[in-house]
């Protein structure tokens, strides 16, 4: 990965659980946005103020942030932690990912929703595709902030996931997340061992490259 990996390894993990937060409640409900009021609705049940974040091309496979699409024509107060993650990216020596557009190998949208949900503090994020691409928005509510944190199969399951998709070193996003998480673990060796908040325990083993290599005995993904 990138010069983004230090960030996305100590964000990663807590950027999909909220968006596990947000799955809990919203569960298939498709979403409406009310650009003029800057809702997000979900069925009859559920609506909570959003941010746009930017959107993905399936077209031309590239990022295109909400503050630089013009055909959008986006009120700017829903681009207000677009600005933020773009001002926050150049304050920490990111200027090539703060550019307008970018090809989604160097950064995709989950990449840069998972860090803008910890820089501008966000509830969860949510991917709403299209024909073409996808929209990401970031969610704020209480509601959201109040559900559960994952359980070990939702962790194992979105640790999979990642490592499926993205090369980083396991080892540092699973110890990060448990540190910010304020779980205690155990570290020796190759292997990390944790309690998680559900009870369950966790017990990791990692290759000599930082990958997991077995969870609780069970290979990955």
């Amino acid at each position: 990965m990138n010069a983004l990996a230090p960030y996305f390894e100590q964000f990663a993990l807590l950027g999909m659980e909220k968006r596990e937060k947000l799955s809990r409640i919203i569960s298939d409900r498709f979403l409406e946005l009310d650009i003029d009021a800057g809702i997000a609705r979900f069925g009859k049940d559920w609506e909570f103020p959003f941010q746009v974040l930017g959107t993905e091309s399936d077209n031309s496979f590239s990022w295109l942030w909400a503050w630089a699409d013009e055909q959008a024509e986006m009120p700017p107060n829903l681009m207000t932690s677009s600005l933020d993650l773009k001002m926050w990216l150049m304050k920490n020596g990111l200027d090539e990912f703060a550019s307008p557009s970018m090809d989604i190998d160097i950064a995709d949208g989950t990449i840069l929703s998972v860090i803008a949900c910890q820089v501008c503090k966000a509830s969860a994020f949510y991917r709403d595709a299209y024909d073409g691409g996808a929209l990401y928005i970031l969610l704020n509510a209480t509601a959201i902030d109040s559900q559960p944190g994952f359980d070990r199969s939702g962790l194992v399951r979105n640790i999979a996931d990642l490592a499926a998709r993205y090369d980083f070193s396991h080892r540092k996003a699973i110890r990060s997340y448990l540190q910010s998480s304020g779980i205690i673990f155990a570290e020796e060796g190759e292997t990390v061992n944790a309690l998680l908040r559900t009870g369950e325990r966790l017990l990791v083993e990692f290759n000599d490259l930082d990958k997991v290599g077995t969870i609780n005995g069970e290979p990955l993904g």
